[in-house]
C-alpha cells in the first residue's frame, strides 16, 4: 500500500509540471498568433496606402476606385488607422484582441465617413441617389473629399433618426466619434484634463518669466547717482527638468483614509506604491515660514523689486535725504546663476536606501515629503503603527553608512508634523548670498528697524530675525563654523534698514579684527571698542544709559520706547534711537572681568528691552564657564553653528544636534516662541561686500561720535581698573603674608574641588591657615561659595589660570599699575578709523 502510495506521488509531480508547460505554451501560441495577425494587418494597411496614392489601371486601377467609391476621402484615413493597431498589437500595449482593435478602428473609419457626409448634406435624404452620387464621385470627376458610398448610407441613417435635423445628426456623430477614439486609444478623462491644461501651464509660466525679466531690468532704477556695476544674475529657479517615475513600497495602505482604496488581504495587493514624482514636484511649492517670534505664516512668492522699492529708497524730507541715503543693493554680490542640475535621481535614489535600509532592520516606514534646502535635504518618513521613534533614532549611523553621508542628523517628531525628518547633506551645495534674502518683500516691508536676514530654511524660504521681540540673541560655533559672517549679515541688514537717527551700534571686538571695517559710519556711538578693559566700561555705561533710559520714561509716563517715541513725534521733539550691542567674543571679556561683564549683561539681559536696547553675543567656547546660568536664562534666543561635542549642544539650545551641522553658516536657529530649533543655511557675506556697503555710507555721511559717551566709557573703565588694582593690591599683602596661595590655587585648580582638609593634606597646613586661604580663593572668584559638606567648584580651569596671570602680568608691564591720574585722556576730535 505505501508502494503504491509513493508511486502516487511520484506521477503527481510530472502531471503538475506537464499542466505548467501547457499553460506556457498555449500563451506563446496566442502570442505568436498576434504577432503574425499584427504583420497581416500592417501588410493590408500598406496595401490600402499604395492604392491611394499610386495610380494606375487595369485591376489596380478598378480597386482604386472602388476603395474610394466605398469610403472617399477616409480612404487615406484607413490604413493610417490600420498601421495604428497593428502597432499597439505589436507592442502589446492593448488588452484587448486584434480583432476587437480592428472593429473599433472600422467603426470609427464609418463614423468619419459618416460626419462628411452630414456635413456636405443639403436637402432630403434619398439613399439610392446619395449612394450612387457618392461612389461614383472619384470615378466620374477624380474628387477625394466625398463620403463614399459608407458614409451615404450611414450618415444617411443619422438623419433619418434626426428627421433630416443636421445639427442633431452633427452633434451626434461628433459623440460617437470621442466616444470611439477614447476606447480605441485606451485614453481616460483625467489624462485627457491633464493634456489640455499642460498648454495652458506653460503659456502662464513663460508669462511670468517675462513679467520677472521686465521687473528685473527696472531694478536698477535707483534715484542715486552712483556706479551701480554689472547687471544683476538672475536666478531662475523653475527650470523644467524631465522626471523619471520611481517607485518605493511603502506601509500598507490604511484603510480608514480617504484617498486609499479597498484592497484584499493579500501581502502584494495591500501595499500601494507611493510615486516619488509627486512629492518631488511638490518642492516647487513654497512650504510655510515661521517668523522670529515662532509665528507659521504661509510663504508667498517672493516678486522682484521695483524702482519704489529698492532698498536706494531715501526719505522724504530733504533735509534728511541730503544727510543719508542708504545704500544700494549694488554693493552686495548679485546670487550665482543657479545651474541645471538634476537631483531628482539623488532624491529618489537616497528616498529608496532610507526606507530599504529601515526596513532591513524591521522598521516599516514610508516616504511622505521630501524638503530641498540650500545644504541639506529632509525626506520625511512616517513609521508604521506600533514603531518606535527610537527605533528609527538609534539607526542614525546604520542611516549615514548606507547613504555615505556625513552629518546625517534626525529629526523626531517633525513640530506640526506625524513624520520624522533624516536631514542628508547634499552633494552640491548652494550657496545663499545676503542680496537675495534682503531683495524681498518681506524684508522691505518689515516695520520694525531690528528686522536682520538670517538665510534661508530647510524648505529654501528666506529666515529672519526681529531683535526687538528677541530681545537678546546669543551666538556660538566652533573657529570657521560662520560665526563672524553671521554676525556682519545682522548688521548689514540693520545698514540696510535703518538710519543713524534710528539705530545706533555699539561693538566689541577683542579680537580687533571683526569690527573694525565698520570705524567711521554713522550708526556708532564710539569706534569699535577693542581693549577688554574699556569693554567692560562701555558695558557698565551701557546699563547707566539704560536706567537713565527708564528715568525719562518714568517722567514721561510711558512703559517703553514705543510709547516715548510716539509722544516725541506728537511733539515733533527727536526720536530716541534703539541700541544693538554686538560682543565678537564673550570668552575674552570673561578672562579680562568676568564679574564686571557678566553682571552687566545679565542686568541688560534683564531690563534692557523696555529700553530699546538689545544684545548680540557671539563666543566660539561654548562652556559653562563663559555662558553662566545667569547669562543663559536671560538670553532666550540662541543660534548655534558647528559645535565640537554635543555638551556644547546642549549648552547653547538644551539639545543635541548641533555637533552634527556641516559648517560654513549651518546653523540651527532658537528664538524665544518655537518648540524646537530651526535649520537654517546662513547667508554668505564676503570682505568686499562689507567694505563696499561701509565706503557708500562713509560717502553719505560721517560718523559723529559721542563725546560724552567716550568719557563715560574711560571713566567706568578707570572705575573698574582702579578697583581692581584695590582688590589685587589687597590680595598681594596677603600673598606676602601667605606665600603659600599660589601652590594652594594650583592645588584646586589641578583637582578642580576645593576644602580645606585639601589644602590641609596637600600642603601640610593648618586649619586656620587653609581656612583662611580658602576664604581668600572665594573672594578672587576662583572657586565657588560653601556647600555644606559637598567639595567647593572650581570655577576656573588650569589653562585659564595660566592665562590670567598672564594677562596680570602683562597689565603690570604695560600701564596698569599706573595712578589713574597719569591715564591720558581721549581727545575730543578722535580719527574714526582709530580703535577705541
Amino acid at each position: 500500500m505505501a508502494a503504491q502510495n509513493n508511486k502516487n506521488k511520484r506521477g503527481a509531480a510530472p502531471t503538475r509540471g506537464s499542466r505548467a508547460a501547457a499553460g506556457q505554451a498555449a500563451a506563446q501560441h496566442r502570442a505568436a498568433k498576434k504577432q503574425l495577425a499584427a504583420v497581416v494587418l500592417f501588410c493590408i494597411a500598406l496595401f490600402f496606402l499604395c492604392l491611394c496614392f499610386i495610380p494606375g489601371g487595369g485591376l489596380w486601377g478598378a480597386l482604386r476606385s472602388g476603395l474610394f467609391g466605398l469610403f472617399g476621402f477616409c480612404a487615406f484615413v484607413t490604413p493610417l488607422l490600420l498601421i495604428y493597431v497593428a502597432v499597439m498589437a505589436t507592442l502589446d500595449k492593448s488588452g484587448a484582441k486584434v480583432g476587437a482593435k480592428v472593429a473599433e478602428a472600422v467603426v470609427l473609419i464609418f463614423l468619419i465617413a459618416s460626419a462628411i457626409h452630414i456635413f456636405r448634406f443639403s436637402g432630403t435624404v434619398d439613399f439610392t441617389q446619395d449612394i450612387a452620387d457618392a461612389f461614383n464621385a472619384f470615378r466620374l470627376d477624380g474628387s477625394y473629399t466625398g463620403s463614399g458610398a459608407v458614409g451615404a448610407v450611414f450618415g444617411g441613417l443619422i438623419l433619418l433618426a434626426t428627421g433630416s435635423g443636421k445639427a442633431a445628426a452633427v452633434a451626434i456623430v461628433l459623440i460617437l466619434i470621442f466616444l470611439c477614439v477614447m476606447l480605441m486609444t485606451g485614453l481616460t478623462l483625467i489624462k485627457l484634463f491633464r493634456g489640455v491644461a499642460k498648454p495652458v501651464q506653460k503659456a502662464n509660466e513663460y508669462r511670468e518669466e517675462k513679467l520677472e525679466e521686465l521687473a528685473q531690468k527696472r531694478e536698477r532704477d535707483f534715484d542715486v547717482d552712483v556706479d551701480l556695476g554689472p547687471e544683476p544674475v538672475k536666478t531662475d529657479e523653475k527650470k523644467k527638468r524631465t522626471r523619471k517615475k520611481a517607485e518605493v513600497v511603502p506601509l500598507p495602505a490604511e484603510p480608514q483614509t480617504p484617498e486609499n482604496e479597498p484592497a484584499p488581504e493579500s501581502d502584494s495587493a495591500a501595499k500601494k506604491p507611493v510615486l516619488l514624482d509627486d512629492i518631488i514636484n511638490k518642492m516647487k511649492e513654497p512650504a510655510p515660514k515661521i517668523t522670529a517670534d515662532g509665528v507659521v505664516v504661509p510663504a508667498e512668492k517672493e516678486k522682484p523689486s521695483e524702482s519704489e522699492k529698492t532698498a536706494a529708497e531715501t526719505p522724504n524730507d530733504p533735509a534728511e535725504q541730503k544727510a543719508y541715503v542708504k545704500p544700494t543693493l549694488d554693493c552686495l554680490a548679485p546670487a550665482k546663476a543657479s545651474r541645471n542640475l538634476k537631483y531628482e535621481d539623488e532624491l529618489k535614489a537616497n528616498a529608496t536606501k532610507l526606507v530599504d535600509t529601515l526596513k532591513s532592520f524591521g522598521v516599516e516606514t514610508r516616504i511622505v515629503d521630501i524638503c530641498r534646502g540650500p545644504s541639506v535635504t529632509r525626506y520625511e518618513i512616517q513609521p508604521a503603527a506600533g514603531v518606535k521613534i527610537s527605533r528609527i533614532t538609534n539607526l542614525t549611523d546604520d542611516l549615514a553608512l548606507n547613504l555615505a553621508a556625513g552629518g546625517l542628523r534626525i529629526e523626531a517628531p517633525i513640530p506640526n508634523k506625524a513624520a520624522v525628518g533624516i536631514e542628508v547633506p547634499n552633494k552640491n551645495r548652494a550657496t545663499v548670498t545676503l542680496r537675495e534674502i534682503i531683495d524681498t518683500d518681506q524684508y522691505r516691508s518689515a516695520k520694525s528697524k531690528l528686522f536682520v536676514a538670517l538665510g534661508k530654511d530647510i524648505a529654501g524660504n528666506c529666515t529672519y530675525a526681529d531683535l526687538a521681540k528677541m530681545p537678546h540673541l546669543l551666538v556660538a560655533g566652533t573657529t570657521g563654523s560662520g560665526k563672524s559672517v553671521c554676525l556682519n549679515s545682522m548688521i548689514v541688514s540693520l545698514l540696510y534698514n535703518a538710519t543713524p537717527d534710528e539705530v545706533k551700534l555699539l561693538m566689541i571686538d577683542p579680537k580687533q579684527v571683526e569690527f573694525t571695517v565698520y570705524n567711521g559710519i554713522p550708526h556708532l556711538i564710539v569706534p569699535v571698542v577693542s581693549d577688554p578693559r574699556k569693554a567692560s566700561g562701555a558695558l557698565a555705561w551701557a546699563v547707566t544709559e539704560m536706567l537713565t533710559r527708564y528715568k525719562t520714561f518714568s517722567d514721561n509716563n510711558v512703559r517703553d520706547i514705543k510709547g516715548y517715541n510716539s509722544i516725541c513725534e506728537s511733539l515733533g521733539e527727536k526720536k530716541m534711537p534703539q541700541i544693538v550691542i554686538f560682543i565678537d567674543e564673550l570668552s575674552d571679556l570673561m578672562m579680562a572681568a568676568p564679574h564686571e561683564v557678566e553682571d552687566s549683561i545679565c542686568r541688560l539681559a534683564q531690563m534692557a528691552r523696555a529700553a530699546g536696547m538689545h544684545l548680540v553675543i557671539a563666543t566660539q567656547r561654548p562652556s559653562v564657564d563663559v555662558i553662566t546660568g545667569l547669562i543663559k536664562a536671560n538670553i532666550p534666543s540662541r543660534i548655534s553653528l558647528k559645535v565640537s561635542s554635543q555638551i556644547d549642544s546642549r549648552t547653547i539650545i538644551d539639545a543635541a544636534g548641533a555637533e552634527k551641522l556641516l559648517g560654513n553658516g549651518d546653523m540651527l536657529f532658537y528664538p524665544v516662541g518655537i518648540e524646537k530649533p530651526v535649520r537654517v543655511q546662513g547667508c554668505f557675506l564676503s570682505d568686499s561686500e562689507v567694505e563696499r556697503v561701509v565706503d557708500f555710507i562713509k560717502a553719505q555721511q560721517q560718523s559723529s561720535y559721542d563725546d560724552e559717551v567716550m568719557q563715560e566709557i574711560e571713566r567706568q573703565a578707570a572705575m573698574e581698573k582702579k578697583k581692581n588694582g584695590g582688590a589685587a593690591s589687597d590680595s598681594d599683602g596677603e600673598d606676602e603674608a601667605d606665600e603659600m596661595v599660589p601652590k594652594a590655587i594650583e592645588v584646586v585648580v589641578e583637582a578642580q574641588m576645593a576644602s580645606t582638609t585639601l589644602l590641609q593634606r596637600k600642603l601640610k597646613l593648618g586649619y586656620a591657615r587653609a581656612a583662611r586661604i580658602i576664604e581668600n580663593l572665594e573672594e578672587r572668584g576662583i572657586i565657588g561659595p560653601y556647600e555644606g559638606s559637598k567639595p567647593r567648584k572650581v570655577l576656573i580651569s588650569k589653562q585659564q589660570w595660566y592665562e590670567m596671570n598672564a594677562l596680570a602680568q602683562g597689565g603690570a608691564d604695560r600701564d596698569y599699575s599706573e595712578p589713574e591720574s597719569a591715564q591720558p585722556q581721549p581727545p575730543a576730535d578722535l580719527p574714526p578709523d582709530e580703535p577705541f
